[in-house]
C-alpha cells in the first residue's frame, strides 16, 4: 500500500475568509471530522461507489492553511482511504456554495487533482516510476443550491470520441449530494451532521432564523460528546453573521446544551471575534473593491480583445458583479468561451 505524503502547509492570506465564505467555513468545520464525513457518504453517497471503500479507514489529511495573523484554518478536505479490496484511495471533497448550477465543474475537479497528484509525485517516498502507482481519485460535491443539479457533467460527458472507444478512458468519480432533493424529515446519519445539513437546506430556504432552535436540538443526542462545543460554536457563528440572532436568543437556545456558563462565555467571544473581523473588514474594503473593480475590468479587456465589441447589456452585467469569487469564473470563462453567444449564457447562469 502507497502511503500518501504529508501535505506541508502552505502560506495564504485569507483575513476574511470567515467573513466572506460561512458556508464554506461552517462545512470544513464539521466535515474535517472524519466520523462525520463517514457519516455524509454512508447515507447520502452514491452507493455504488461508496460501498468499495472502506470507511473505517478514512483518514484526513487536509491542509493547515496558515494566514497573515499565524491563526491557522482548514484548506480544502482531504482525506485518504481504502477499498475494502486493499487497494489505497485518496478522496476528495469540494464544497460549493452556488445558487445555480457550475457548468464546468469537472474543469475545477481536474485542477484540483492536478495540484494534488504534482504534490504527491515531487516526494521520493512515493517511487512514482519505479514501480509506485497514484493513488485513484475520488471527488465529492456538497451541493445546497435552490435548483435541483439535474445533469453534472462528468469530464467523459464533455469530450468527443471517436466510434469504438471507451468512454470510461476519460472518467473519475463525481458524488454528487444535492440538498435541494432531500426532505428534512429524511435526514439521517450522526446528528452533528443532520445539524449541518439542516442548516443549509434551511439557507437556500429562506428559512435560516426560524431553524436555529431545531438544528440547536439535535446536539441534544451528542451532548457529552466533547466535539459538541466546537460544533455549537460554529453554528453560533454562522446564524449571528447570516441570520442576526442576537445574544439572548442564542444563549437560551444553547444552554440547554452546554451549562449556562460556558454558553455565556463561548457566545461573548463568538460576538467579540465577529466584532473584530467587521472592523478589519471595514479598513480594507476600498483594498477590497479596486480588486474587484481590476477583476471586472480584465474581463472586460479579455472579451474586447477576442471578440472586439460586446453588447452594452452585457457590459452592464459583468460590472454589476461584486464577488471576487465570480469574476474569477467570469475571467476564466471570458478565456475558454468559444463564442460571445457562449458567455454570455454562462453569464445568465453563473
Amino acid at each position: 500500500m502507497i502511503i500518501p505524503p504529508p501535505i506541508t502547509p502552505i502560506i495564504h492570506v485569507p483575513i476574511q475568509f470567515e467573513l466572506e465564505h460561512p458556508h464554506d467555513l461552517l462545512t470544513r468545520n464539521f466535515l474535517f471530522d472524519v466520523e462525520l464525513f463517514a457519516s455524509l457518504l454512508e447515507h447520502y453517497g452514491d452507493s455504488g461507489i461508496v460501498r468499495l471503500i472502506d470507511l473505517k479507514s478514512l483518514a484526513n489529511q487536509s491542509p493547515i492553511i496558515i494566514d497573515n495573523n499565524l491563526q491557522e484554518v482548514i484548506g480544502d478536505l482531504l482525506f485518504s482511504a481504502q477499498f475494502k479490496s486493499g487497494i489505497y484511495s485518496n478522496i476528495f471533497l469540494f464544497f460549493e456554495h452556488q445558487s445555480r448550477k457550475v457548468r464546468r465543474f469537472w474543469l475545477r475537479c481536474l485542477r484540483k487533482l492536478l495540484e494534488f497528484y504534482e504534490i504527491y509525485d515531487a516526494d521520493p517516498k512515493n517511487m512514482i516510476g519505479k514501480g509506485g502507482k497514484y493513488p485513484y481519485s475520488i471527488v465529492v460535491l456538497l451541493y445546497h443550491g435552490q435548483i435541483r443539479w439535474e445533469d453534472l457533467l462528468q469530464l467523459r460527458d464533455m469530450m468527443e470520441l471517436p466510434s469504438g472507444m471507451d468512454p470510461n478512458v476519460l472518467w473519475f468519480p463525481v458524488i454528487l449530494i444535492d440538498l435541494s432533493k432531500i426532505r428534512r424529515d429524511k435526514l439521517t446519519g450522526h446528528p452533528a451532521l443532520m445539524a449541518l445539513l439542516d442548516t443549509l437546506i434551511s439557507y437556500s430556504e429562506g428559512k435560516l432564523v426560524e431553524s436555529f432552535e431545531r438544528v440547536v436540538s439535535y446536539f441534544e443526542q451528542v451532548k457529552n460528546d466533547q466535539r459538541t462545543y466546537g460544533w455549537l460554536k460554529s453554528l453560533t457563528r454562522y446564524f449571528v453573521a447570516l441570520a442576526k440572532i442576537g445574544f439572548e436568543t442564542v444563549t437560551e437556545t444553547i444552554s440547554k446544551i452546554i451549562n449556562e456558563k460556558e454558553t455565556k462565555e463561548m457566545v461573548t467571544s463568538t460576538m467579540q471575534e465577529l466584532l473584530q473581523e467587521g472592523r478589519k473588514e471595514g479598513i480594507k474594503e476600498g483594498i477590497k473593491e479596486g480588486k474587484i473593480e481590476s477583476k471586472i475590468q480584465a474581463v472586460l479587456k479579455i472579451l474586447k480583445v477576442r471578440f472586439k465589441r460586446i453588447p452594452v447589456a452585457t457590459e452592464n452585467a459583468i460590472k454589476s458583479y461584486k464577488d471576487p469569487i465570480a469574476l474569477e469564473s467570469l475571467i476564466e470563462q471570458a478565456v475558454i468561451c468559444e463564442t460571445l453567444s457562449e458567455f454570455e449564457r454562462d453569464l445568465a447562469h453563473l
